[in-house]
């Protein structure tokens, strides 16, 4: 809060330039902003569906013919189709085709034809105008145009939203016949794949015996189920002749059958019997004639070719028997053909058929059963081939439906003017000026004024050395206690008017007769601080000075003076500031004889004393010599002032400020302390430090500051309403006072 109050008062200090500062600005953006040309803004909506019928049917005809889309909209719920249209829509096409249409049109002789010209001859200026742009998470788009006539302004948006709507449908209707010519030549093609797919499904059914494969699966497992059984049972039937076989071979000598049966065919033939004993008689001949001959002996090779002969007649007889393809064995038992023995032939012989017939059954099955496994085994590829010819016949005539029957809904379509976008809001006729927005910008310039405004007054604070707040005087001479803050007066107490010529005091009384009030009881505080430091009633002289003039340290010493002699101590106030002197004018006296002609010798000190108010007397400057420094620092003054200091209860010596001369140091150095009055914004800190440095390196006692023209409002505003407040009671007191101001109460009257 303190801070806040600093700056309350660098405002209040400095409220006149950052007053003006503050109307300079406010004027001139006040008269800026009605000196702007208005400009009105007009905006339309553009919505856009993310796919028309067109479009959805192009689509899935293009896919059903070709597996890939042309003219897809879908691209509108992508990441930024919306700002692909919003180009589009302020595309150079779109916008010339605008402004030639409203040019050769409405505006064909009207002023704002001039300013379409250099619309279309300059792009740059007018797309810096126009604004298309999305409204986030929704399919809109927003058109606004800006221009100083309001009706072109509407009429702008509204062209170009019209001619993007026209050309969106042209394009629409174009891919529209584009999709029927493509669709229209994809048929043929469509329909020869059906008719391929067809064929080769018809094809593979027939290469391999296909009517229902999952059928056919069904039924060859269990055939081959069967299948296996009759294997078993005739393996079993198989090993049982087997068996049997073998007995009846064992009967015949371990002969086999085939050697056995010749046996009985030729014991049944007689030919092949009679051929047989032939054969034998020479099988005989050929053992005996070998006992006396070699082989190589005529009558051996004779027999041998007679016997080679006999084996033909045979082998060719046994062709034409019931053996078959049998080949002649050479060596044949005789078996009656009747009998035991035939009926053994017999049997022997029906078992081996039966154990032929029997393997060969098996043989046939086994070959079975391995034909079904091998088709069992081809049934899954043939199944995958039969699904997939089905399944592309499936898709191809599901495409050639699908194309026929989209042809028909695109010839529809083509012919309807429905498209991607359409106006959802048309451009109106603005009412109010976009800009300039006087109120807004007036309130802006206010706004600048008061910054500025402030910122001159903080500037020009910064600027200012001089100490501007008791606060700064109190933290800038920190060993020098309060001892009075003085407010500014108020314009009621101040000095009355001095007839045309007269010479006008510097300062000012407060303290007449028993004035009451804020300015007098300030004084008299400043009394009693100083009475408080003089507890033993040793302190007899003080010497009033400050740092620079214009502190009012002479009305601070004649309003102290007032201040004690109200006590009725007897109080001597002397003008020692013989290079300006301010107390005779304060008290309207003469200043022929004063402190300069009692030091010069030229009268006594009786003699230069006036008593201008019971218990008070003045010692005016006097004459002023070329150099006060020299007097104020001779014996005289030690002196007069020891004398005085024993003839009155308290000598009050007003000294010239200590940065113009040396007389306030001398004059220090013979008194009892000396009260430094400083007035915050007269005062300024080089001055002030100054006049420290002085003090310090004269070692003069200083007794307190004394704060001269403290606007206390800011400071304690309830003794001000306080003492304000006994400003009536004490008017009347104060008309003693009015007495000094005429000058009628004095010891003696100068002429």
């Amino acid at each position: 809060m303190d801070e806040i109050a600093q700056y309350w008062l660098v405002l209040k200090r400095r409220w006149m330039p950052a007053a003006l500062v503050f109307a300079l600005t406010t004027a001139v953006a006040t008269v800026w902003t009605f000196k702007q040309q208005e400009i009105f803004q007009a905006k339309g909506q553009v919505i856009l569906k993310k796919t028309n019928k067109t479009s959805a049917l192009l689509s899935s005809a293009t896919n059903a013919a070709s597996g890939g889309a042309i003219g897809e909209l879908e691209g509108l719920t992508g990441s930024t189709p919306v700002n692909t249209q919003a180009e589009i829509l302020k595309s150079l096409t779109t916008i010339k085709g605008a402004l030639v249409e409203l040019r050769d049109g409405k505006y064909a002789n009207r002023p704002e034809r001039k300013r379409l010209d250099k619309f279309i001859n300059k792009n740059e200026s007018f797309v810096q105008q126009l604004k298309v742009s999305s409204i986030k998470n929704t399919d809109l788009l927003e058109v606004t145009f800006q221009d100083p006539s309001r009706e072109l302004a509407r009429d702008v948006v509204e062209k170009i939203m019209e001619i993007y709507i026209r050309d969106d449908r042209t394009n629409q209707r174009r891919e529209a016949e584009a999709a029927r010519k493509f669709v229209a030549q994809e048929l043929p093609k469509i329909e020869t794949e059906v008719k391929q797919a067809e064929n080769d499904l018809r094809l593979f059914k027939e290469q391999y015996n296909v009517v229902d494969l999952p059928t056919e699966s069904v039924k060859a497992v269990e055939t081959i189920t069967s299948l296996n059984k009759e294997i078993t049972s005739a393996s079993a039937q198989l090993a049982a002749e087997t068996s049997r076989l073998e007995g009846l071979k064992n009967l015949f000598g371990g002969r086999d059958a085939q050697a056995t049966i010749q046996s009985g065919l030729v014991s049944e033939s007689p030919g092949l019997q009679k051929s047989l004993k032939e054969l034998q008689e020479v099988e005989a001949k050929i053992a005996t004639e070998r006992t006396r001959f070699s082989d190589n002996d005529p009558s051996i090779l004779n027999l041998k070719e007679k016997r080679q002969a006999l084996v033909e007649i045979l082998q060719k007889r046994f062709k034409q028997s019931l053996i078959g393809e049998q080949q002649f064995q050479g060596k044949l038992v005789e078996l009656q053909p009747s009998g035991i023995q035939g009926n053994l032939i017999a049997d022997y012989a029906k078992s081996e058929a039966q154990r032929t017939s029997l393997q060969k059954q098996i043989a046939a099955l086994v070959y079975v059963v391995d034909a079904y496994k091998q088709r069992m085994n081809a049934l899954p590829k043939l199944e995958q081939q039969q699904n997939a010819l089905g399944r592309k016949l499936e898709t191809t005539r599901t495409n050639y439906k699908t194309l026929l029957s989209k042809l028909q809904e695109i010839e529809i379509a083509e012919n309807q003017t429905l498209g991607n976008s359409r106006i959802l809001t048309h451009a109106e006729l603005p009412q109010e000026a976009l800009s300039p927005k006087k109120g807004q910008n007036i309130a802006i310039g206010g706004f600048l004024g008061l910054f500025l405004g402030a910122a001159t007054a903080f500037l020009l604070d910064g600027a200012d050395k001089r100490i501007k707040t008791s606060e700064e005087a109190k933290n800038l001479l920190p060993g020098y206690p309060i001892l009075g803050q003085i407010p500014v007066f108020e314009k009621s107490r101040q000095l009355p008017k001095l007839s045309k010529g007269a010479a006008r005091a510097p300062g000012q009384l407060v303290l007449t007769g028993m004035t009451t009030g804020i300015e007098g009881e300030s004084f008299r505080m400043l009394q009693t601080n100083l009475q408080f430091l003089n507890a033993d009633d040793s302190l007899k002289v003080v010497v009033v000075s400050s740092s620079q003039s214009g502190e009012g340290k002479s009305t601070v010493a004649a309003n102290l003076a007032l201040a004690v002699a109200e006590l009725g101590k007897r109080v001597l106030l002397v003008d020692a500031d013989m290079r300006k002197p301010a107390q005779h004018l304060i008290w309207r006296q003469g200043n022929y004889e004063g402190l300069s002609n009692v030091l010069s010798g030229q009268c006594d000190r009786k003699t230069a004393t006036t008593e201008i108010q019971p218990n008070l007397f003045l010692v005016t400057a006097g004459v002023v010599p070329p150099n006060p420094v020299v007097l104020l620092d001779s014996v005289q003054m030690s002196t007069s002032i020891a004398q005085w200091s024993q003839e009155y209860d308290l000598v009050i010596i007003d000294a010239p400020p200590l940065t113009v001369a040396a007389d306030a140091a001398i004059l220090g150095t013979q008194a009892g302390g000396l009260v430094f009055v400083l007035r915050p914004g007269v005062a300024d800190k080089e001055s002030v430090e100054y006049a420290q440095e002085i003090l310090n390196q004269s070692k003069l006692k200083v007794l307190g500051m004394v704060l001269n023209g403290v606007d206390l409002d800011k400071q304690n505003r309830y003794n001000h309403y306080y003492y304000s407040s006994q400003t009536t009671r004490g008017s009347e007191e104060g008309n003693i006072g009015s007495k000094l101001l005429t000058g009628t109460t004095t010891n003696r009257t100068r002429s």
